[in-house]
């Protein structure tokens, strides 16, 4: 009886405790902030090509352009606060029920899905490095994907901006949980180049899934690459604050 009891005590703290996965609101808020900013500076741009028709059509003509530009941004950020507001991962004792918006990725657009997958279904839980390279400048990420026993891949979340100081991390401790619970460990598969595009927002592309990894030189030069458009991008924001702070003075 006593044998009994033990057994079963032992098998109640043995169990996984369930894990409920979103987003922190505050990656998720700026991305709301930016949507607002954006949206509204898009708006007072379109306002003032119609104001300036009468005035001058060519300067309307080139605030209209810059209005559709800021129209496109604020879907680019839209897409993006969608997929943080959206993702949703449960880990159960013994199944993973993933909420994955398509806006999970701006890159690899996966479809929205909406499913359970018992751990016995999955082989393992797979991640690697990509870098996109547009106009001399990278970005790169680390994307995961979840590969079922049949091979189906199920394409999880990336984490952005890595090996800069804007470096979004916020899906390695869910993913290596996950791969726990499935019995493995998050396998990287390497790091692969893809097509930045227009600035990575406009005409980016992902390469298969099963595209040859980089070597070691050419990783090195993808990295040297993120860090120097991060240094960038980080020096452009302090001079044009310090530019502000100077013209307000």
């Amino acid at each position: 009886m006593s044998t009994t009891s033990g057994a079963a005590i032992g098998s109640v703290a043995a169990t996984p405790a369930r894990r409920d996965f979103r987003i922190p609101l505050g990656p998720r808020l700026l991305s709301l902030f930016g949507v607002v900013v954006l949206a509204g500076v898009s708006g007072l741009l379109a306002i003032f090509a119609i104001l300036l028709v009468r005035a001058d059509w060519r300067v309307s003509l080139v605030v209209a352009a810059a209005a559709c530009l800021m129209a496109a941004l604020t879907d680019y950020v839209w897409r993006d606060l969608a997929g943080k507001w959206r993702l949703h991962v449960v880990l159960d004792a013994d199944a993973v029920t993933l909420d994955l918006p398509s806006g999970r990725s701006l890159i690899h657009r996966p479809p929205a899905q909406h499913l359970t997958v018992p751990y016995a279904e999955i082989a393992t839980v797979e991640s690697r490095l990509e870098g996109y390279r547009s106009f001399g400048m990278e970005s790169m990420q680390r994307a995961y994907v979840l590969r079922r026993r049949d091979n189906e891949l199920i394409f999880l979340f990336e984490d952005r901006a890595l090996g800069t100081a804007m470096a979004s991390s916020l899906f390695g401790g869910i993913a290596a949980e996950l791969a726990a619970r499935a019995g493995g460990t998050v396998h990287d598969i390497g790091m692969v180049a893809g097509q930045g595009g227009v600035l990575g927002v406009w005409g980016t592309h992902a390469p298969d899934w099963a595209a040859p990894p980089l070597s070691a030189a050419e990783r090195m030069a993808h990295r040297r690459r993120a860090a120097m458009t991060g240094s960038l991008v980080f020096t452009i924001i302090i001079v044009a604050l310090a530019i502000r702070l100077l013209a307000g003075g």
